[in-house]
């Protein structure tokens, strides 16, 4: 019996391609409700316990005991647990921490002050006092998603940053050595919806916090759902998306490892579309696809993908391939193409764009300096990746003297009783 995998290749406007573009957008919108009702459970069992229905949901849903007195990680067993990590792992995380600093302190924002007829405005902008970071575990570790959300928030100017991770057995030596590097010290072994509650809600050991950022599964990215308002958070993330425009230029080899490193996430709903004008190179992709599926040391979890993760789509122009990225909305996209700048700046949704052949999503998710944390399921249409801004306020200051406030208060009045409120109208008319 074959074990291959059949990759569907689809002319855009054919029946089995606008039904697999169908598929691939339901697959986004798609919730569970049983997620969110055990969810809705812990959330409302740790706002109303704290501590012990925080450490109940630990050993209900991980098998793990904890106390007050076990549940934060000492700052020693993160160092001896750092020096666990391997020379060449430390100089690597060291070196992209550098990259990633450098590129989110140029996001950093000033406010400003102007001078008006009636007065001086001004804006200031405010670190957000405290942040927690969710850094996932489970299928393995990720000392990427420590640099990824610490390190904009460090730039912003947040004094107290907390990170919670679930954590079987000992602290992994990677993320130990990130958390080490970063001077983060405040780290609790939770994970799951009951963390995200202890972040949001507060407990003994666990203090509130302002801001809720960092990827998780669909337990914890229902939580975050249902805690914003409570506190923010970046975003819902849902499972990873890559969309490639390729040419014949391009390699369709490369193009299907590209395809194969977004798919190989482990939730079973990743997203992997490439799009191009060539059937022939898209026959070639899906080929290349199939070889490299059989032979990946993960292909028993490739294969397992829905039948819509991996596809390719066979459009009659550039333009209709720039149109239907920009109503997919991908969180990376890569372009492959002779002329991939200018076909960039047609491009108005996306999380990520990543141009040239040379330039593989994996670069971004963790070395170059941008940022991985990216809006997954067509959000990039009005969302942005993590950055600096997310973790800042922004605070209007106004000052108006008596001449300004002369020369404005009856225009005030006449907007206010327009509207119908008589005492705004009032809180000027009455000084005259």
């Amino acid at each position: 019996m074959s074990h291959s995998r059949t990759i569907p290749v689809f002319r855009l406007h054919s029946p089995q391609g606008r039904a697999l573009l169908k598929r691939i957008a339901s697959s986004r919108g798609s919730r569970n409700t049983r997620v969110d009702r055990i969810v809705s459970r812990v959330l409302a069992g740790v706002a109303k316990r704290g501590d012990a229905a925080l450490f109940s949901y630990t050993r209900q849903f991980e098998e793990r005991a904890l106390s007050a007195r076990s549940v934060r990680v000492s700052p020693a067993h993160i160092r001896a647990r750092a020096e666990k990590a391997s020379p060449a792992l430390k100089n690597t995380i060291r070196r992209a921490a550098t990259r990633i600093r450098a590129y989110h302190a140029r996001q950093k924002k000033a406010g400003f002050t102007m001078r008006t007829a009636e007065g001086v405005l001004s804006l200031r902008v405010v670190p957000l006092a405290r942040a927690g970071v969710y850094v996932p575990g489970g299928y393995t570790a990720y000392p990427s998603s420590v640099l990824m959300n610490v390190v904009p928030a460090q730039v912003a100017g947040v004094k107290e940053i907390a990170v919670v991770t679930p954590v079987t057995g000992r602290l992994d030596p990677a993320i130990a050595f990130a958390l080490d590097l970063l001077g983060i010290t405040e780290v609790y072994q939770i994970g799951g919806a009951q963390a995200v509650a202890a972040l949001a809600y507060g407990t003994k050991s666990v203090r509130a916090v302002d801001k809720i950022v960092g990827p998780g599964n669909a337990f914890v990215a229902a939580a975050k759902r249902a805690v914003y308002g409570t506190v923010d958070i970046d975003s819902i993330a849902g499972p990873s998306e890559v969309a490639i425009i390729a040419d014949t230029s391009a390699k369709a080899a490369w193009i299907a490892l590209d395809m194969l490193a977004q798919a190989e996430h482990g939730t079973g709903d990743e997203t992997a579309v490439c799009i191009t004008e060539s059937m022939t190179l898209a026959r070639r992709v899906a080929a290349h696809l199939a070889e490299q599926i059989t032979a990946s040391p993960v292909r028993g979890m490739l294969r397992r993908l829905p039948g819509h993760a991996l596809s390719v789509f066979v459009c009659d122009s550039r333009r209709e391939s720039i149109e239907l990225v920009n109503v997919l909305a991908p969180e990376h996209l890569q372009i492959m193409t002779r002329k991939s700048r200018d076909d960039a700046k047609k491009i108005h949704n996306s999380g990520a764009i990543f141009l040239g052949p040379h330039t593989p999503v994996a670069l971004g998710d963790y070395y170059i300096g941008t940022n991985h944390v990216l809006p997954t399921g067509g959000t990039a249409r009005f969302a942005s990746g993590l950055g600096v801004d997310d973790f800042v306020k922004r605070i209007s200051v106004a000052e108006v003297g008596k001449k300004g406030f002369r020369a404005s208060a009856k225009y005030v009045s006449r907007f206010a009783r327009a509207e119908g409120f008589v005492h705004h109208a009032m809180s000027v008319e009455e000084r005259g």
